[in-house]
């Protein structure tokens, strides 16, 4: 599992020119599985790629007594591995001003970015490393088909809408599963978000995963057919861009 995950994100940053020499490469390290798969796979490239660049970890404490960073912590001391904790009142932030009809971890997860990319910006690392995997591609792009009527998914690499950071998401050809047995076969303790919100899933994702499942009954490599329509887009044969704001054939 680990040669797999390894060589695939080596893959990655190949095809899509994700890191360069001398690059700063900040890991936003949430504890799960997939951040953690990760920050590991970009350490053991590090030391045999034919480039240097750097990597660190960050973590966004969210300010709720119960979220404890010490098992990270010792974790990435043990890797020796570059790393800060944000403290934050995110919690608090997200119960005062939450609205009706918001979703709350949508609004958390755009509070958790402006640090993120904030951070990075002041401590001079030029690229930060999401943990965006294959299975998170595919579903977005669903999603965006199927609920926003566009045809739109996530970019291995791009600049945030500011400018300021540019986003690589190394784990694009990354199954979910292979993220869960590698952090499995390394140990690395996971963290819960401890978030009174947790139980509020999104719940067109789960139902865009579970039509995936069932598709892949029937045609097993379904999913890396629509990983590679992302990057085989024939726009010749989709409407002009004057036609962009029209919603459909009419009647």
């Amino acid at each position: 599992m680990r040669q797999k995950l390894v060589r695939l994100v080596g893959r990655a940053i190949g095809d899509f020119d994700l890191i360069n020499d001398n690059d700063r490469v900040l890991v936003a390290l949430s504890g799960g599985k997939d951040s953690w798969s990760l920050l590991l796979a970009l350490m053991e490239l590090q030391k045999k790629a034919p480039i240097s660049y750097e990597v660190g970890a960050v973590t966004i404490h969210p300010g709720q007594e119960v979220f404890s960073c010490r098992e990270l912590i010792e974790r990435l001391e043990k890797e020796l591995t570059p790393y800060e904790i944000i403290y934050s009142n995110l919690t608090e932030i997200v119960n005062e001003n939450l609205t009706e009809g918001t979703n709350p971890c949508s609004f958390c997860s755009r509070l958790r970015r402006g640090l993120l990319y904030s951070y990075a910006v002041r401590n001079n690392w030029n690229k930060i490393a999401l943990g965006h995997h294959a299975d998170d591609f595919i579903e977005t792009l669903l999603l965006n088909l199927f609920f926003n009527g566009s045809i739109k998914a996530m970019a291995p690499k791009l600049h945030s809408d500011d400018g300021r950071n540019i986003i690589i998401r190394p784990l694009v050809y990354v199954d979910e599963s292979l993220t869960a047995s590698f952090a499995h076969e390394r140990k690395v303790p996971l963290l819960g978000c401890s978030c009174p919100y947790q139980g509020m899933t999104n719940q067109r994702r789960k139902w865009v995963k579970n039509l995936i499942s069932k598709i892949e009954l029937e045609t097993p490599n379904v999913k890396s057919s629509m990983l590679s329509a992302m990057g085989r887009v024939h726009t010749r044969h989709l409407w002009p861009m004057a036609l962009k704001d029209q919603s459909g054939p009419k009647d």
